[in-house]
């Protein structure tokens, strides 16, 4: 099980700050080969995102994004992540060909293939997965993985369908792709997540979140 180490931050200005550079350095840095970011979802992060994109960088030309997870609605939903986050990646200068998403105009089970598939073409061809930034549930999910039974499930690819009893279904990636990510950031606010926190840093094998990243390489906390 792969060690978390913790970065606390005194509060949630400072840990979006130093979230925004971070991730901004990843942008606008050439690595030489294609290399992407993998954004987290939801509304928490989009802070963060407008941070980066007020800065003045320019994405380089070896630059790719992909995400964590996203829920089957149309682009122009408020809970579609890509919809989300197309204005933050325009003005970075990122085009869609340069966004590996989850077409979500597919049924569910072809969706998660689909976006599987684009996420091993990338990672076959030598594609690099520098940073990827990542959400804690206070049930401990991350991604759009629930439950330690999904966590385990999820193995032998890339992405999964997540079919919800309450909808949107979801589609996630999974331990698979997370284990390729050269360094993980989870990024966490708010008390009620506290006891989430306490189970990933004590009892990763106990937490949803802990057990996808069990194989990552570097994993981090960062909290407010």
């Amino acid at each position: 099980m792969t060690a978390i180490r913790q970065r606390k931050f005194g509060g949630t200005g400072d840990l979006h700050a130093a979230v925004a550079t971070v991730l901004g350095e990843h942008v606008g840095r050439p690595f030489g080969v294609p290399h992407a970011v993998m954004l987290a979802g939801g509304r928490t992060p989009l802070p963060i995102y407008e941070a980066v994109a007020s800065g003045r960088i320019r994405a380089a030309d070896d630059f790719l994004v992909l995400y964590s997870d996203e829920r089957m609605v149309p682009p122009d939903s408020p809970e579609s992540n890509y919809g989300n986050t197309r204005g933050f990646l325009g003005k970075l200068g990122v085009g869609d060909d340069h966004i590996m998403r989850v077409h979500t105009d597919l049924p569910l089970k072809k969706a998660a293939e689909q976006y599987a598939a684009t996420l091993h073409r990338f990672l076959k061809v030598g594609g690099r997965i520098t940073l990827g930034l990542l959400g804690l549930g206070a049930d401990g999910h991350t991604a759009s993985l629930f439950s330690l039974e999904a966590v385990r499930a999820s193995a032998g690819s890339m992405a999964v369908a997540v079919p919800r009893p309450e909808k949107p279904d979801r589609v996630s990636v999974t331990p698979d792709l997370l284990k390729r990510v050269e360094t993980l950031i989870f990024v966490v606010t708010g008390a009620e997540k506290r006891d989430a926190v306490t189970r990933l840093l004590t009892h990763p094998e106990r937490s949803p979140a802990g057990l996808a990243v069990r194989e990552a390489r570097n994993v981090q906390l960062w909290t407010a």
